[in-house]
C-alpha cells in the first residue's frame, strides 16, 4: 500500500511538473509570437520612417539653403566688347589687369571690392604708380598692401609673361585700345596656357563700353549688384548731362576751346585733342569746339601762331603729379589753388602773345585732373566741361561734388584735394 501510494505521488510529481511545463511551453510560444509581432511592426516602422525621412530631407535642405541664400551656383557667361565669349564655373578671384592709371580695370574693381581689392589682383602694370604718383599715393595710405602686389610690366613694353603665367590669376584682363599690341604677343601664349583674355573698354568714351565693361566685372567677379549700383550712378550724371547740353545747344553757339595737357610748363606746349578723341571728345560732347580739330590727329601739341590766330574763348588745362616735370600744374590728392594759380599764371606771363588771348582777358581759364577721363568715374568730368561751356544751364550742378560723392559711396581711398579748377582772379 505504501508502495502504490509512494508510486501514485511520484507520478502525480511527474504529472504536474510536466503540466507546468507544458503550459509555460505555451505561454512561451506566445509570448514569443507576440514579441517576434511586435519586432516586426517595429523594424517596418522604423524602416518607413528612414525611407520617410530620406525623402523629405533633400526638400529641407533646399529650403535651408534658400533662405539663407546659398543654392548651387550656376555658370557666369560674359560676352566681352571685343565679341569674345566665356564662361566660368564660379566667380574668378584673381586677375591679371593693364593701364592701372588709365582706364584699365584697377578703378573699377576698387570700386566691385573695396578695401579687399588688392587680394584680387595678382599682377599689374606700373602706370599708376608712375604717372598717377599723387593718386597712387593716397590709395597706398589707405590700403598698404596694394604696394605688394607684383607689378608685371606693360604689354607692349616690358610685360612679364613668365611672371603672369606662375601666378595664380584666372585671367588677364586688357583695355582694347591695348589689343593692336596684345593679339599677336602675348595674348596667344596666355589662352595657350588657359588663362582667359578679356577685354574691356573705357577709351571710346562711349557709354555704351562704358557699362559695359562694368557689366562684364561684376559678372566675372560675382558682383553683379554692386556693378548695378555703379552703373545707375554713372548714367544718372552722364544722362543729366546730355539732356542739358542738347537744351542750350537749340540756342547757343559751341564755345571755341583749347585743351592742353599741362605736363611741362609754360617753355613747351602740352599735347591737345581734336573734337573725337580723350579730351577733345569729352569737351565737345559737353557743348565745346575744340581747335585741335583739323590741328592734330589724335593728340599733338598746336602751333603756337596758329592757336593765337583762333584766339579761344575758353582754356583747359590738365595737371596731375608728374614727379620728372617740376613746372607741370600740380592738381589731385596734392594740389592745392594757391599753388595750381602761381603756375597756371606763369603761362600767360611767359608765352608771347597769351596775354592778349580772350580766354586770359575774361578769366575763363580752368584746369582738371589729367586721370578723370576715361574710366568709371569721369561723368564729374562731363559735368565739369559743360558747366564751363553753359554756366548758367549747369548752376545746380556741382563736378567737385559728384566726384567726392562717387569716392564715398563705391572707392576704399579717401577724398580729398583738388581736381577742378576755375580761374580767380
Amino acid at each position: 500500500m505504501r508502495r502504490a501510494y509512494f508510486y501514485r505521488y511520484e507520478q502525480d510529481k511527474r504529472d504536474f511538473k510536466e503540466d507546468v511545463m507544458n503550459n509555460i511551453s505555451t505561454k512561451l510560444r506566445y509570448v514569443s509570437k507576440a514579441a517576434c509581432a511586435a519586432l516586426c511592426a517595429l523594424v517596418l516602422c522604423v524602416g518607413l520612417s528612414v525611407s520617410l525621412s530620406g525623402c523629405s530631407k533633400p526638400a529641407a535642405q533646399q529650403n535651408d539653403k534658400a533662405a539663407s541664400g546659398q543654392a548651387a551656383p550656376s555658370k557666369i557667361t560674359i560676352t566681352d566688347v571685343d565679341g569674345k565669349t566665356y564662361t566660368f564655373n564660379k566667380p574668378v578671384d584673381k586677375a591679371i589687369i593693364q593701364y592701372s592709371g588709365s582706364g584699365g580695370a584697377f578703378m573699377t574693381m576698387s570700386a566691385l571690392f573695396g578695401k579687399d581689392v588688392y587680394k584680387h589682383i595678382a599682377g599689374m602694370d606700373a602706370g599708376l604708380k608712375n604717372y598717377r604718383a599723387d593718386m597712387w599715393k593716397a590709395y597706398t595710405k589707405s590700403i598698404p598692401e596694394l604696394d605688394k602686389v607684383p607689378v608685371i610690366g606693360s604689354i607692349g613694353k616690358d610685360f612679364n609673361i613668365e611672371k603672369v603665367l606662375s601666378s595664380n590669376a584666372e585671367v588677364t584682363i586688357i583695355p582694347l585700345d591695348q589689343k593692336k599690341a596684345a593679339a599677336d604677343t602675348v595674348q596667344p601664349k596666355l589662352e595657350a596656357a588657359g588663362m582667359k583674355v578679356i577685354y574691356i573698354d573705357f577709351h571710346d568714351q562711349t557709354m555704351k563700353n562704358h557699362i559695359a565693361s562694368i557689366e562684364i566685372m561684376g559678372k566675372i567677379f560675382g558682383k553683379e549688384d554692386r556693378a548695378k549700383e555703379i552703373i545707375a550712378f554713372y548714367k544718372q550724371h552722364r544722362e543729366n548731362v546730355e539732356k542739358k547740353v542738347a537744351e542750350a545747344l537749340k540756342t547757343k553757339q559751341r564755345p571755341n576751346m583749347y585743351i592742353e595737357v599741362g605736363i611741362y610748363g609754360p617753355e613747351k606746349y602740352g599735347n591737345t585733342f581734336p573734337n573725337s578723341y580723350m579730351w577733345g571728345g569729352i569737351a565737345h560732347e559737353a557743348g565745346a569746339n575744340s581747335i585741335g580739330e583739323g590741328a592734330v590727329s589724335n593728340y599733338g601739341s598746336m602751333d603756337p601762331e596758329f592757336l593765337l590766330k583762333k584766339n579761344p574763348e575758353k582754356i583747359v588745362f590738365t595737371g596731375s603729379y608728374w614727379p620728372k616735370a617740376p613746372a607741370s600744374i600740380r592738381m589731385g590728392f596734392e594740389g592745392n589753388a594757391e599753388q595750381t594759380k602761381k603756375l597756371v599764371d606763369a603761362y600767360f606771363s611767359e608765352r608771347p602773345g597769351w596775354s592778349a588771348l580772350n580766354a586770359w582777358k575774361n578769366k575763363e581759364i580752368y584746369v582738371i585732373h589729367h586721370a578723370l577721363s576715361r574710366d568709371l568715374y569721369d561723368c564729374s568730368s562731363y559735368e565739369f566741361f559743360a558747366k564751363v561751356c553753359f554756366p548758367e544751364q549747369f548752376k545746380d550742378v556741382d563736378p567737385n561734388a559728384t566726384l567726392k560723392e562717387f569716392y564715398q559711396k563705391f572707392l576704399p581711398f579717401e577724398f580729398s584735394g583738388l581736381w577742378y579748377y576755375t580761374y580767380q582772379k
